[in-house]
């Protein structure tokens, strides 16, 4: 007998594998993380990405080049899902204009971040976070060369009267620099169009209006700190002084950096306060040590004379005699009433030797 031929009627769910694969590449795709996808779309969605005519460096290598330079570093806080940082990268940063000026006079780093993933910060834009306190999804910062160490605070501080747009001291003299009017007045162009801040004397340009604007910060900000900051109205008598032969009147040595809020509130607040700087002038022998930050070389000599009286931080008043058993000391910048309190102090405690 011939073999049976025969025919399989199992059935072949060739549909329902195909299904089934495309199912789980489905399934795959939409349980990745959403950094993950993030990173998968960046190419088609990053609207900061593409070529710049600014000449953008690392942080570490616009460190190491601020040093040698003295130049500033800029940095520019962008972020992808907004308005204001896409209207920066696109109109402002693809202006030949903004980007010559830019190029030539300062150091410029970008510090990108997703303004939807608030959980996966890169390591640059955490530090400088947390040494900045940088608040806005869209910001420019300038930073001096001799201030990279510093905070924000001490970036947008000035004892520079000019800097700082004081030009009435009348509230200086009386002891209340916040209620002289220097802003009651503004200069054309110094507020910007949208209300939100100013676009000159100040390390700091949030949010983005336009183009004129961005070039006015920028011609501002490279000269940010640049200038001396004030020495007050006190009769200061030569640093060589204070490696003299004490007398019987108080000698008021005050010890200050050349940036920093502490020392520019000091600057401001007591130097220029005509109740103190009368009192001084009358009572001591003035002489002001002043430091300039980060300037290793310069301050050396002045090291020595901090080390004297045990002073580890800026600002500190120290007032000697000989008719005193020890050196008085104020560390650090107290508030205007308690240092005038410690210069009388320091007068009644010569007078009576004690």
């Amino acid at each position: 007998m011939q073999p049976t031929k025969s025919k399989s009627t199992r059935y072949q769910p060739k549909g329902l594998y195909i299904t089934a694969a495309i199912l789980l590449t489905i399934s795959v795709a939409f349980n990745v993380s959403d950094q993950f996808a993030d990173e998968w779309f960046d190419s088609f969605t990053n609207g900061l990405k593409g070529a710049s005519p600014i000449q953008w460096r690392d942080k570490d290598e616009a460190l190491s080049e601020a040093k040698r330079t003295k130049k500033p570093l800029l940095y520019a806080f962008l972020a992808r899902h907004d308005n204001a940082s896409l209207q920066m990268y696109g109109d402002g940063f693809h202006d030949q204009k903004v980007a010559q000026l830019i190029n030539q006079n300062f150091i410029p780093v970008r510090v990108d971040f997703n303004s939807r993933d608030y959980d996966h910060k890169s390591k640059l834009y955490t530090k400088l976070h947390n040494q900045y306190g940088y608040t806005s999804t869209c910001q420019l910062l300038t930073v001096p060369a001799h201030m990279t160490d510093m905070s924000s605070s001490d970036l947008e501080s000035s004892a520079n009267l000019s800097e700082a747009c004081i030009d009435n001291t009348a509230g200086l003299e009386r002891g209340d620099r916040y209620n002289h009017g220097y802003n009651s007045r503004y200069r054309s162009g110094c507020v910007r169009s949208d209300g939100l801040g100013f676009t000159y004397n100040s390390p700091k340009f949030i949010g983005y209006t336009n183009k004129r604007e961005l070039l006015d910060y920028l011609y501002g900000a490279q000269h940010w700190h640049r200038l001396p900051p004030t020495k007050g109205k006190v009769a200061w008598l030569p640093l060589a002084v204070a490696s003299t032969s004490l007398t019987s009147k108080p000698r008021l040595i005050a010890f200050v950096d050349n940036a920093g809020s502490a020392s520019d509130n000091m600057r401001l607040d007591t130097f220029w306060n005509s109740r103190d700087y009368k009192l001084i002038n009358k009572e001591f022998e003035p002489v002001l040590v002043e430091f300039r930050h980060g300037d290793a070389a310069f301050n050396e000599p002045l090291e020595k004379l901090k080390e004297k009286y045990g002073i580890a931080t800026l600002p500190a008043l120290v007032i000697d005699s000989s008719n005193l058993a020890a050196p008085i000391v104020q560390f650090g910048n107290s508030n205007s009433v308690s240092t005038h309190e410690f210069l009388k102090s320091a007068v009644n405690k010569a007078a009576a030797k004690l």
